[in-house]
């Protein structure tokens, strides 16, 4: 099979490319080789993927780590919107991103991705998904650090829940958004091809319990992403000050 470059493909567009007129489902994606999966997003989510019963085991797929709407165009194209992280722009202005569907395959690292119908989620039905593409077609980005991924696909689902609250918080007796994407909360007769079935661990996220946090509550997950940068900015400015202080006083020894 030939791989397929990303950066050969058309780039992701900060701007609506076309009227929608047709969502195929929220798609997720995970990645055996990217570097900000492995030391950065897992480890997060390690405690309370392992407390609802599909933490990896040993030689299995890596679970999803992303999640967008996969929706189609009037000219018949098809692209995911889906909240980015990494630039400026996207961390702090507008990480809305419209990504054309090869494009967002071919950025899997070896790993899966897969569409999971709207209808297969809970409480989802035809009008719900109607009123997700009206909104598609005026919706407005915000920053990725005021809004994780799983949090821009529940906000154009009408703000509805579509990811579990955190199993940790559960354990301790308190709800908690955590906006894990391998948390999907699917209805309790969603099927998938056996192949499917065993990557999501579909069997364990049929039987989550529904979540008791709203959907502009709190996220977890993407307040230890907060923490973690605000450590990294202090991090850094110690380390300058430091590099400033030495340099003042090889100045002063050469004076002398």
């Amino acid at each position: 099979m030939e791989v397929i470059k990303s950066d050969s493909l058309p780039p992701s567009e900060e701007d609506r490319p076309g009227q929608v007129v047709k969502l195929h489902g929220v798609i997720v994606q995970s990645d055996k080789t990217s570097w900000l999966g492995a030391w950065f997003i897992r480890p997060v989510e390690m405690l309370d993927l392992h407390l609802a019963g599909i933490g990896r085991e040993i030689h299995s797929e890596p679970l999803a780590i992303h999640a967008g709407l996969h929706v189609e165009l009037k000219d018949g194209r098809r692209f995911v919107v889906e909240q980015l992280f990494g630039t400026t722009r996207e961390n702090f202005v507008n990480g809305l991103n419209w990504t054309p569907l090869e494009t967002f395959k071919a950025r899997d690292h070896a790993g899966w991705d897969f569409t999971i119908p709207p209808t297969e989620f809970r409480n989802i039905d035809q009008k719900i998904i109607c009123e997700v593409v009206e909104f598609l077609n005026r919706i407005e980005g915000h920053p990725y650090f005021g809004e994780d991924c799983t949090g821009l696909v529940e906000r154009a689902f009408g703000k509805r829940r579509l990811f579990a609250d955190s199993p940790t918080a559960e354990l301790i007796g308190f709800g908690m958004r955590v906006g894990d994407p391998a948390l999907m909360l699917l209805r309790s007769d969603a099927q998938f091809d056996p192949k499917t079935e065993t990557r999501i661990r579909a069997d364990v996220l049929r039987a989550l319990p529904d979540p008791t946090t709203d959907w502009d509550d709190p996220n977890g997950r993407l307040w230890i992403k907060r923490g973690l940068l605000g450590l990294a900015i202090v991090a850094v400015a110690v380390v300058l000050k430091g590099l400033r202080r030495r340099q003042l006083c090889m100045n002063q020894r050469r004076l002398r």
